[in-house]
């Protein structure tokens, strides 16, 4: 008897804790509304002071006490859920029990966001005008900061901005916290899906991606990640005819140097300054019937072209840098079909039109890219015979991906 009541004395102890606990760190939400990072302290021993750490818009909670708090919030939030649903609504209407409601849930998912039916309860708290939309961004990206890889907080953010115009969304803002989550964990495919849903609503920010991504993927070598998603990127440019000048090097430089790599001289001199571009246009595109494509098409053609050519030399540079890696390989090839591909496309008629936007290859126009005939194009007869030195495993790749094969088989 006397062991039992000792039992729920301690058990008492501990949840009189946990709530004191609980108030501190909903005090600092009070308090600051400016909080941009959570951490658990590491710390094994309660030192008789609060386990609550506040420092310039910082918080943290010491880690001794976090699995009691979590455990405690927990249990107050299942509670919660086991109620009826005209319980549950009432609970949501009366504001003070919504902000009772709010706290532990604040605490759990900033412990352990991965828990479904927390993200749904703050969801129906917003329906019901309980939580603000702008503090709920705030938090979910607290919660990012501590689990960059929360592909429930990104999934959460995407819902919030569902209730927002497209206008009025902060769109750097949004691309600066996938970026921050991709910096903090490598190959983090929910930061980076997020981040296309992103470009896909904002293709404003073609142009700043392009010199975003390229930095990331100088700091982060191996992040395959990036890589592809500089490849999405690439390809949204050419479907929305994206162009933009690169004043950081002169006109289209990457594409003239990939092609004095396959010995074609190409040289800018020769341009006017009414037809930048042309005498490339002629070593790509020969013989090409420009009656159905547009001026931006070319431009876009070219610009798009020229960033796959930066990135081949840029992962030529990385593998003299650091070795070899299969990120490097992967990107010089996804990157030299990207260009392989467009023109075949183009010379094919496959990327006419006067619209600004171009859609995917279907099924039935890749079965007409690998009809056409490579012999007959210079600059294709060229790539093979450059890229065929390059090893036989490269040579089968080349064969399968950029339909070589059935032009060697000819030849032979």
């Amino acid at each position: 008897m006397e062991g039992e009541m000792n039992e729920m004395d301690a058990n008492n102890e501990k949840k009189v804790l946990c709530e004191k606990i609980i108030r501190d760190i909903n005090a600092v939400f009070l308090k600051d509304a400016d909080l941009t990072s959570f951490e658990i302290i590491p710390k094994e021993t309660n030192c008789n002071k609060s386990p609550v750490v506040h420092v310039e818009h910082n918080l943290g909670l010491e880690s001794w006490c976090a699995q009691h708090v979590y455990d405690h919030a927990h249990r107050t939030l299942i509670s919660h859920r086991r109620q009826t649903t005209q319980q549950q609504l009432r609970t949501l209407q009366q504001q003070q029990q919504s902000d009772s409601l709010a706290k532990y849930l604040n605490v759990a998912l900033l412990i352990n966001p991965d828990v479904t039916t927390f993200w749904h309860i703050r969801r129906q708290l917003v329906q019901k005008n309980r939580l603000s939309i702008n503090k709920e961004l705030q938090f979910s990206a607290l919660v990012l900061s501590i689990k960059p890889k929360s592909n429930e907080a990104f999934a959460y953010r995407r819902w919030l901005y569902s209730f927002q115009s497209a206008d009025a969304i902060d769109w750097p803002h949004e691309i600066s916290i996938c970026e921050r989550a991709a910096d903090r964990s490598a190959s983090n495919y929910h930061a980076w899906s997020h981040r296309q849903w992103v470009l896909q609503n904002a293709p404003c920010l073609l142009q700043s991606e392009m010199m975003r991504t390229e930095k990331f993927m100088r700091k982060h070598i191996s992040d395959y990640s990036s890589y592809h998603y500089r490849q999405v990127l690439l390809n949204r440019a050419y479907e929305l005819c994206f162009y933009g000048a690169d004043e950081s090097q002169p006109q289209l430089a990457s594409l003239r140097d990939l092609l004095a790599q396959y010995e074609f001289n190409c040289d800018a001199t020769d341009e006017t300054v009414n037809e930048p571009g042309e005498s490339l246009l002629q070593l790509l595109l020969p013989n090409l019937n420009r009656s159905g494509i547009s001026e931006q098409r070319l431009r876009s053609f070219l610009y798009c072209c020229n960033v796959a050519a930066s990135d081949m030399r840029l992962c030529v540079e990385q593998r003299a840098l650091y070795g070899g890696r299969d990120c490097f390989e992967l990107h010089r090839r996804a990157s030299l079909k990207f260009i392989v591909e467009q023109c075949v496309r183009l010379l094919t008629g496959l990327a006419s039109g006067s619209g600004r936007y171009l859609p995917p290859a279907s099924g039935a126009q890749v079965s007409e890219l690998r009809k056409f005939d490579c012999e007959s194009h210079p600059f294709l007869v060229a790539v093979r015979r450059v890229e065929f030195e390059l090893g036989d495993k490269h040579r089968r790749w080349c064969n399968m991906h950029l339909n070589f094969g059935q032009q060697e088989q000819a030849s032979n």
